[in-house]
């Protein structure tokens, strides 16, 4: 997460959604920028890296509601095969692993090695978009979702409506999986059903969003 007590907004790390990118962007950007932490007066604040915007405020308290809290969704079809190809690969170029949990990393990466995509699919603790934005009832706690395939353009979109203009020529590309078209792995109609149950409330928290920034 990336979070600025200048300019007053909070980034939510959602994992698969650009967020190396994104952090990237708004370190280099912005001088003012922290990343998982910040100091108010006097008081320091920590936070994971993919921490959710429940937890963000768990840590902030009060201070929270200071802040405009953005983030981004993906399709979560494509977060599925991209956290795939993300571990098969051993998740060794990215620095933003769970060293948190540095034996279940290890684990993940390892069963992910061995396992072909559909059984792994079925089984992967998939953690949803919406888990990052809600609280405690269900309802959003941030102020401004985007999507992930849109990423460059709704982040402009998000940061100029925050009084933020940034050079976006120089947004970076990195970390991109290499592999097929996503739909390509969901071809297997009794697979695409059973996944479709899965991922079901998150596909239609993910559609409810892209809906409403496309009616902007």
């Amino acid at each position: 997460m990336v979070i600025s007590k200048v300019h007053k907004y909070i980034y939510v790390a959602v994992d698969k959604t650009g967020t190396t990118s994104v952090e990237k962007f708004l370190m280099d950007s912005d001088e003012t920028a922290t990343k998982n932490g910040v100091e108010i007066d006097g008081k320091q604040y920590k936070f994971k890296g993919h921490s959710t915007a429940l937890e963000i405020k768990a840590v902030l308290g009060k201070h929270y509601d200071d802040y405009t809290v953005i983030g981004f969704v993906r399709n979560p079809y494509s977060r599925v095969v991209s956290s795939y190809f993300f571990l098969k690969k051993g998740a060794k170029p990215w620095k933003n692993v769970d060293r948190d949990r540095p034996l279940i990393q290890k684990l993940q990466i390892k069963f992910t090695q061995i396992m072909p995509f559909k059984p792994w699919a079925l089984i992967y603790p998939y953690r949803a978009n919406r888990i990052y934005f809600v609280g405690e009832k269900g309802n959003l706690i941030v102020d401004k979702i985007g999507i992930f395939e849109n990423l460059s353009e709704d982040l402009e979109t998000i940061l100029i409506s925050c009084g933020l203009n940034f050079d976006f020529s120089k947004f970076p590309h990195t970390n991109k999986s290499v592999h097929k078209e996503e739909s390509t792995y969901f071809k297997n109609k009794i697979f695409r059903n059973a996944m479709s149950l899965k991922l079901g409330k998150d596909l239609k928290f993910y559609n409810s969003i892209e809906e409403a920034n496309n009616s902007n």
